[in-house]
């Protein structure tokens, strides 16, 4: 049966292309999949499985559904189907917390911009930049847009979805991922608006860009 494979960030560079289509035995798993890659590619190799499962932190997407939520790497895959590997993201943890240390969405604007004064006289647009190798964890608040556009913008920006937009909650790309979760919130008197907090994680230079397109979009969507 033919595969599509497609690696991301350091792993397409392992293999030295992004897409790769490849033959498999019929009733293959992921787990054999990943084997093989790990035996054909040196820059794989004890980077996809540990003691007989995935290794921590990796994400592999079968069809756009992570494995995770399905069989693992027990999870039999079949001519035509597309699996998606992503490294851990590289680097410590920053975490700047868009919504302030309490959780309070409020101290986030409608743009996903942090609102309150750090003390300094002056709004901190970014958070603290960290080096380049460190990762960081920035929480962005939206209003005026759906859980379900949030995860299409997310595509449309180079992202690989574990579901449908309709039912995705994780979507990852080249050098970051993203969270997304949508409640009710109050906005006046009886009247209700959806928020849709997203939860970036990746290179603070990809994240400084990401999240300016995101915000772009959310922007136009909600009037």
């Amino acid at each position: 049966m033919e595969l599509t494979l497609k690696f991301f960030a350091t792993f397409r560079e392992a293999v030295g292309s992004k897409i790769v289509d490849r033959s498999f035995p019929d009733a293959s798993t992921v787990g054999d999949v990943l084997a093989a890659l790990e035996s054909e590619y040196d820059g794989l190799a004890g980077n996809l499985l540990e003691d007989g499962d995935l290794k921590p932190q990796i994400n592999v997407l079968l069809n756009g559904r992570e494995v995770l939520h399905m069989d693992g790497i027990d999870t039999a895959v079949s001519d035509g189907d597309t699996i998606a590997v992503f490294p851990p993201v590289a680097g410590g943890a920053v975490d700047c917390d868009r919504a302030g240390d309490d959780g309070d969405p409020s101290d986030v604007r409608a743009d996903g911009g942090d609102s309150r004064d750090r003390g300094d006289g002056e709004a901190d647009d970014r958070g603290d930049v960290a080096d380049a190798d460190e990762t960081e964890t920035r929480v962005e608040a939206y209003r005026g847009i759906s859980r379900r556009l949030a995860v299409r913008y997310l595509r449309n920006l180079g992202g690989d979805a574990d579901g449908p937009d309709e039912a995705a909650t994780e979507v990852a790309g080249d050098g970051w991922r993203a969270s997304v979760a949508a409640d009710e919130v109050a906005a006046a008197g009886a009247i209700t608006l959806t928020e849709v907090t997203v939860t970036f994680e990746g290179d603070p230079a990809v994240l400084d860009d990401l999240i300016e397109r995101f915000g772009r979009k959310a922007m136009r969507a909600g009037g």
